[in-house]
Formats: structure tokens, sequence, C-alpha cells
């Protein structure tokens, strides 16, 4: 079974509102709005890991100049649980990072839920650091973690 890659369509929006509730509990995973509103964003980007048929993950990230510099921002990785750790994610994040080096990004951040320590391992293990902590980020009462990757020029 052959993953694809490819660029998400207003007509995955169901499957992946789904995907993001059952990833995510509520209060953390997005709204119907707050998804379509990153979906449809200028400049935001989103790509679907497709498998068969079926939507297996997707990835969302946005960018801004920050200071003359232009910074990704990861805003979700979600994997199908039944799907997880055969390299989705990975490829997923591999996607993102290509598309925001093509729009000449310097660093991807991201923020992670600090009791999420697989999330925490799989950002570590492909290249991120902690640079900061958000108290009561999640749901007025989990703390993120901020990690940054530095991107290739």
């Amino acid at each position: 079974m052959a993953l694809t890659l490819r660029p998400a369509v207003a007509e995955d929006f169901a499957a992946l509102y789904a995907l993001d509730q059952s990833c995510f509990v509520p209060g953390i995973s997005w709204s119907r709005a707050e998804l379509q509103y990153f979906l449809r964003y200028p400049g935001n980007t989103a790509v679907v890991a497709e498998e068969d048929g079926r939507i297996a993950g997707f990835a969302i990230a946005g960018s801004q100049l920050r200071g003359g510099t232009r910074v990704g921002r990861l805003i979700t990785i979600d994997v199908d649980s039944s799907m997880r750790r055969r390299g989705i994610g990975r490829q997923l994040l591999l996607a993102i990072e290509e598309r925001l080096l093509e729009r000449k990004a310097v660093a991807l951040l991201l923020e992670v839920a600090v009791n999420n320590p697989a999330a925490q391992e799989f950002y570590t293990r492909h290249g991120f650091v902690k640079t900061g902590r958000i108290p009561g980020y999640y749901l007025d009462r989990i703390d993120a973690l901020v990690m940054e990757k530095g991107l290739p020029s």
C-alpha cells in the first residue's frame, strides 16, 4: 500500500475535521470554524497523506514575517491512530518543511502540550528544541512547550 502526499482540497474537510477530533480531546482539537480558517487562510499550506483512498493524516502550517525574517508555524499534524508508527508523521513534517523552505522560511515553530511526551519526543527526534513555555495554553490549565527548528537556507 503506497502512501501519497497531496495538497488538501475543500472536499477533504469533513474527513480532516473528524480526524482532528479523534486525535485530540475536546478543547484541544480545533473547532470546525478554526479548522476551516486554517485551511483557507492565504499563505497557509495543508498536506494530506493518503493510502488507498483513505486519509491517513494531514498537517497544516503557516508563516509570517518576524523582524524581516520568515518563520513557519506548525498549526497541527494529525495521524490516524490506526496508522501511527509507520513514518506518516515524519513524511508530513518533511512535506511542510519543504513548502516553508520554498517560501524562504528560516525556522519552524510549534506548541505542544506538556502532558504529551510522545509528541515532544517526535519533535525532538526531528530536530526541534524547547525554547519556551506558555502557561495555561490548552484548556486554560495545561501548559504548552514552544519548540523550534531551524530550516536549512
